[in-house]
């Protein structure tokens, strides 16, 4: 749990965290970095292990994990500074952190004070000023993702009526690709503002939907893999008995049993494929190093060479085509690319709930 902008002294922060009345939790604060406390994290100790990693005026990262194994996740909690110039120390933190955190599954949240893009905003000055690119500039270049949400989109309110009423959406939930990979459903729901002026936020990191056998989809990298054709000529030169349509229909579901043996047996796990034949290749490399006259161990290099090759390219076309991603930098290998868009659209593209017309 965080507590933003407590607005608590320290001599104070003791007897606030006692009086929330919560047994068997711990808590800890950033009051030392001001006069006023602006952050207080808690957990229960019955449930969590919290271990804190670093704190600053506009944050606190550490990371928790649940007694007895399960799940573990590194969390910032987020109050950033209403003052552009101080933001920048935490976009700054932000950026030397997704380096450090690529591996670990990492979820940043809280107020950042300060908007994405024009939508997020309603009343109030209307001019968009540079220093408002700093934030969308920031998550960008952090490679962090907006977890999907429902509930309110302003997330902060001045409780000022008719035209001096300002809406922002000041609040956020953000997970770097690990954290998604796995908590795929991970979702942030925005409530109801009570007596806060900012909307309070429950994320919820969800375990994957049961497997559902996936919907064919034909694979490019199929067309250039040797026996493609032959598989063609094969299934296409079965019997089928009928009208034209239904002698199509026929060779066509034919088609597709003989595609996913293919599949199976020449691209599926491609990117395991991919693993072992590197490794293979490498292990060439160093027995030829060893022994350089011996021919054998030259014409071995060269053929695994050339798998790991070919491998490389099928899983670079595989992750191409399932992200709907169209362009490649010259000479730049763009898997890890490909895969991060294919997750961040699974991810954009999930429903978490559905309404009536009169719900909206």
């Amino acid at each position: 749990m965080g507590i933003l902008e407590p607005r608590v002294l320290l001599p104070n922060i003791a007897s606030v965290e006692e009086g929330l009345g919560l047994r068997d939790w711990k808590f800890f604060s950033n009051g030392y970095y001001g006069p006023l406390c602006r952050i207080i994290i808690g957990w229960n100790t019955n449930e969590i292990e919290v271990i804190i990693l670093s704190s600053g005026a506009q944050w606190i990262t550490c990371d928790a994990s649940a007694k007895g194994g399960g799940f573990s996740v590194r969390v910032t909690f987020v109050y950033g500074s209403t003052t552009p110039a101080e933001r920048q120390e935490l976009w700054h933190y932000f950026q030397y952190q997704s380096s450090i955190n690529a591996a670990t599954p990492w979820l940043v949240t809280g107020d950042f004070n300060a908007i994405m893009r024009v939508i997020d905003r309603q009343g109030g000055d209307n001019n968009w000023y540079k220093y408002m690119e700093d934030f969308p500039n920031c998550v960008h270049q952090s490679e962090l993702i907006q977890i999907a949400s429902n509930g309110l989109h302003f997330t902060w309110h001045n409780r000022q009526q008719g035209r001096d009423s300002i809406l922002r959406k000041l609040d956020w939930a953000f997970g770097n690709h690990h954290l998604l990979r796995h908590w795929p459903q991970a979702k942030a729901t925005f409530q109801a503002r009570i007596e806060s002026d900012h909307s309070p936020i429950i994320i919820s990191l969800s375990s994957s939907h049961p497997y559902q056998k996936a919907r064919f989809k034909f694979l490019n990298l199929w067309a250039d893999q040797d026996g493609y054709d032959q598989i063609i000529r094969a299934a296409w030169g079965t019997e089928a008995y009928g009208n034209p349509f239904s002698r199509l229909t026929t060779k066509l579901r034919t088609l597709k049993g003989y595609l996913y043996n293919f599949h199976r047996s020449n691209s599926s796990h491609i990117s395991s494929r991919v693993a072992q034949a590197d490794k293979k290749w490498q292990e060439a490399r160093v027995l030829l190093d060893q022994h350089p006259q011996d021919q054998e161990a030259g014409r071995r290099e060269r053929d695994l060479c050339h798998q790991f090759s070919a491998l490389r390219n099928a899983e670079e076309s595989f992750y191409k085509q399932r992200s709907r991603v169209n362009w490649l930098q010259l000479g730049d290998r763009n898997t890890s690319f490909f895969h991060r868009s294919l997750l961040h659209r699974r991810h954009r593209n999930g429903i978490t709930s559905l309404c009536r017309d009169n719900e909206l």
